[in-house]
């Protein structure tokens, strides 16, 4: 699913316009007259503020409550401001921290090293005013705000990446992602992995019947019963395409596959979908398949999910609203589909 570049951009804008300058700033200073004299200012400028007395103490407040902007004086007993700035650029943070390094020394010199040491801006101890900081502090507070809005407008787009708009479930780009990365694992620590492929059974006369826009809702609904019905919170469940789902049970045989498909059949017959104008009855039909009926050097997503397509064929040809996890005439071991039964669950 390719998500739309103006939905990024709209997101963008929005976070963008909903910027708040009420910001924590972060004063480093060992002299009580300089760190209240800062904190007055900031403060009355509209920002929280949050002090520390030595450059260790305020790596461990970085750690602990966070700050998006930081001044902090240059020349302190212990670690100094150019190394606390060095150090800080060493952390990792939710989000950037912008500093500026508070100094008495204006030579081009002293201002070029505390820059290199990470420092964002510097402010002179002797002519610094008080419009100028605020000024600056401005400056410092759309940054950081950008920042914020561009961290959380790229972590929508990921998310909108790996989801299906439709449903909410995860999407077929990262379930194919996800699982192989799962086959990796399970081929390197023999760990059981299986998968079951879901279709809704008869979901044409659905769209046919009703519209579209109730079959949407069907598909939203249909999705949320089958994630209310998986037993396990690590287990996903993505939409594969149309109406077929894709469940991936992690460190689960075939055997367990088959207690899930079983509940799966179940839980989806025993009561209608709701929908916007009438409760409409819906079963599925589930094929299973598990990594272990796969040579080591044929697993993959397309094997895996080659042997679940098979499955699921045969809970359509056996009548549906039935799981399929083993196929006729062939021995659980063999490279393609192994040996056969279908379950149904009747209707309640």
């Amino acid at each position: 699913m390719e998500s739309d570049p103006s939905v990024f951009e709209q997101t963008l804008t929005l976070e963008l316009s909903a910027l708040q300058p009420e910001l924590r700033v972060l004063i480093v200073d060992d002299d009580p007259e300089a760190r209240d004299y800062l904190v007055a200012v900031v403060q009355d400028a509209g920002y929280q503020t949050v002090v520390a007395s030595s450059g260790e103490q305020a790596l461990q407040l970085l750690e602990e409550e966070f700050c998006p902007i930081m001044i902090t004086d240059r020349n302190m007993p212990g670690m100094d401001g150019v190394t606390l700035c060095k150090r800080a650029r060493e952390g990792q943070y939710p989000g950037y921290l912008y500093i500026f390094l508070l100094t008495a020394q204006n030579a081009n010199a002293d201002i070029v090293s505390g820059l290199k040491a990470g420092a964002d801006d510097y402010l002179g101890k002797s002519n610094i005013s008080t419009p100028e900081l605020v000024a600056r502090l401005g400056n410092a507070r759309r940054i950081v705000g950008l920042e914020q809005a561009l961290r959380r407008a790229l972590d929508q787009k990921r998310q909108m990446a790996n989801t299906d708009v439709l449903t909410g479930a995860y999407s077929r780009r990262y379930l194919e992602r996800q699982l192989s990365l799962e086959l990796e694992r399970t081929r390197r620590f023999n760990h059981p992995l299986s998968v079951l492929l879901l279709d809704i059974d008869y979901f044409k006369r659905i769209n046919d019947r009703y519209g579209h826009a109730i079959g949407d809702e069907v598909l939203r609904n249909t999705y949320r019963r089958l994630r209310e019905l998986l037993p396990r919170a690590c287990d996903w469940i993505g939409r594969y395409g149309g109406e077929e789902f894709l469940i991936v049970l992690i460190d689960t045989d075939l055997r367990g596959a088959e207690i899930v498909a079983q509940r799966m059949v179940s839980g989806m017959a025993e009561a209608p979908i709701e929908t916007s104008v009438t409760p409409i009855p819906v079963t599925i039909s589930v094929g299973g398949a598990e990594a272990a009926q796969i040579l080591t050097n044929d697993l993959s997503f397309k094997r895996l999910l080659e042997i679940a397509d098979q499955c699921l064929y045969a809970s359509k040809h056996g009548g549906r609203n039935r799981y399929t996890m083993r196929l006729h005439g062939e021995s659980p071991l063999s490279l393609g589909s192994i040996a056969s039964s279908a379950h149904g669950a009747a209707r309640q």
